[in-house]
Formats: C-alpha cells, sequence, structure tokens
C-alpha cells in the first residue's frame, strides 16, 4: 500500500511490487543500525577531531538511512517497523574499524543497487540513489582515514 498525493489529497493506492524486496529492505535496517552503533563505537576511539569529523559525517547519514529505509518499508506494507539495536562487535584498534567499514560500505551499495531495482515508484528509487551515493561517499571518507591512519 502506498500513500499518494494527488492534488493535496492523500489516498491509498495499492501498488505492485516483488514481496522480496521487504526482507531486502530489513537487512538493510538491521545493517544501517549496526553500522550506526559501531561508528559511534569508533567516535569514542579517538580524540582526532579531523578523524572524528569524517566518522561522524557517516555516523549521522546511517541514522537518516534507517529513517528513509523505515518509510520505504511502511510506503509499501502499511506497516512501520523497527529494528532492534544491535551490539557492534569490538575491532580492537581504530585501524581495524575503518578497513571492515570500507568493505561494509561497498557491501552495501550492492545490495542496496538490488533494492532500487525492485522498488515500484520513481521516488522510492530517488531515496535508494540517495542512499547509494551517501554509502560511496562513507566509503571513499574511510578510505581517506585508512590511509591517515597507516
Amino acid at each position: 500500500m502506498y500513500r499518494e498525493m494527488h492534488m493535496g489529497y492523500g489516498y491509498n493506492t495499492p501498488i505492485p511490487y516483488d514481496p522480496a524486496v521487504l526482507g531486502l529492505i530489513q537487512e538493510a535496517m538491521k545493517d544501517e543500525r549496526h553500522d550506526r552503533v559501531k561508528y559511534g563505537k569508533m567516535l569514542e576511539m579517538t580524540d582526532d577531531k579531523k578523524v572524528q569529523e569524517q566518522i561522524r559525517f557517516a555516523y549521522e547519514d546511517e541514522g537518516k538511512h534507517y529513517t528513509m529505509f523505515q518509510k520505504i518499508y511502511a510506503q509499501l506494507t502499511g506497516q512501520r517497523i523497527e529494528i532492534p539495536v544491535p551490539r557492534a562487535e569490538d575491532y580492537g584498534t581504530l585501524q581495524n574499524a575503518i578497513e571492515t567499514s570500507i568493505d561494509g560500505e561497498l557491501e552495501a551499495v550492492e545490495l542496496y543497487r538490488r533494492i532500487k531495482a525492485m522498488l515500484p515508484t520513481r521516488q522510492m528509487q530517488d531515496d535508494l540513489y540517495e542512499i547509494i551515493t551517501d554509502e560511496q561517499e562513507h566509503a571513499t571518507r574511510f578510505v581517506y582515514l585508512y590511509a591517515m591512519e597507516k
């Protein structure tokens, strides 16, 4: 079910979609929750303001992405879901956390491309495009940090 606006009036219109996308969206929401917790821990691992600034950028975006996926899920199903906040593992060093973050961000891009291809409306696809480009930017920022910390 998707809430559409037409000339200022809202109404519910069923739109067809591949039900498999719901599981992928839930997976994406879990990943966004996890990464936000992870980046919060990474912020605590350094006092370097320059490094914190790069990590904080990704930290804030992960919260935004979670909300965007939540909205898309609700538009498709009419239901709002909440994913529990997970515990992040211990990475030992900031360098290890940064390295795994690069891989994680790039893997997220691949998942989100699959989701984007399955979404039924242009607005939902545009939302995924924004998330994908944010994730690519995060990977770039983490590569920069990796080089700085090496």
